[in-house]
């Protein structure tokens, strides 16, 4: 039990909810620490997404030891985070990793097209142009649009909100990533690729590869291009949110140098 939660419990003086708190986060932790191991393979990666899961452990102890969240509340949203990760550990083949499992290291000129008028429409320059904070922004929105049916939460505490939400599509990429990367792809479905939002995995043939844009180990940014590479749940179509503010700024906080 670290010092943080040590504190907390010194603080209350209501056992019962101490330890449904308590059994809450050692459930939500427990599957993402199986997450990682299952499905990370990369030791810099993997300590990366642990370090995270006990950031986000911490907001929640925040956030009800500041009284801006019931214990009761805190539990619900460590078990939804626990379900939704739990959701990943079972489907090794989720329509994510399955859109880019093929992994076509291409880009299009289409999708280099894309990439540049939604650049251009939200900072103004080419996406090839943009910093690497920018350029984050637009993976997270990929990602984000990808994930979006399985990543909203019911909690009204727009910490909390933002932190489980980024974390799941975090969780959602990195499983994409390594699946895509995965040696042994048996499944057909897998080898074949599979439609999702009306796009064909990995459909672009010419052009820039992803290595060129993306640094070695770099997962946010391949799954972004790929997902994008298959128009995946209607990003093209999508319009960008000024609401997406805090969640790349939560965002940024995953990234690995």
């Amino acid at each position: 039990m670290d010092s943080f939660y040590k504190l907390y419990l010194a603080e209350k003086s209501h056992p019962l909810d101490d330890e449904v708190l308590e059994k809450a986060l050692e459930s939500f932790e427990g599957a993402a620490l199986k997450f990682s191991s299952d499905f990370i393979d990369d030791a810099k990666q993997r300590d990366n997404y642990n370090r995270n899961v006990k950031r986000v452990r911490a907001e929640v102890l925040l956030q009800v030891r500041s009284g801006k969240v019931s214990v009761k509340e805190a539990a619900e949203f460590c078990y939804e985070m626990r379900n939704k990760i739990m959701a990943e550990v079972r489907n090794k083949t989720s329509v994510h990793g399955k859109a880019i499992a093929e992994k076509k290291k291409i880009i299009s000129p289409s999708l280099e097209k894309l990439l540049d008028e939604r650049a251009v429409k939200k900072f103004g320059k080419s996406f090839m142009a943009l910093g690497a904070e920018q350029k984050n922004s637009m993976y997270y929105e990929i990602v984000e649009s990808s994930a979006r049916p399985n990543a909203g939460f019911n909690t009204l505490n727009k910490a909390l909100r933002v932190s489980g939400k980024v974390l799941i599509i975090v969780t959602v990429a990195y499983a994409a990533y390594e699946i895509a990367n995965a040696e042994n792809k048996q499944k057909e479905a897998i080898k074949q690729g599979v439609i999702v939002g009306g796009g064909a995995a990995g459909a672009a043939l010419a052009s820039l590869a992803v290595s060129t844009v993306c640094g070695p180990g770099a997962p946010f940014c391949a799954v972004g291009l790929m997902l994008a590479a298959g128009i995946a749940s209607g990003w093209a179509a999508s319009t960008f949110a000024e609401a997406y503010d805090d969640e790349i700024e939560e965002f940024s906080k995953w990234e690995v140098n």
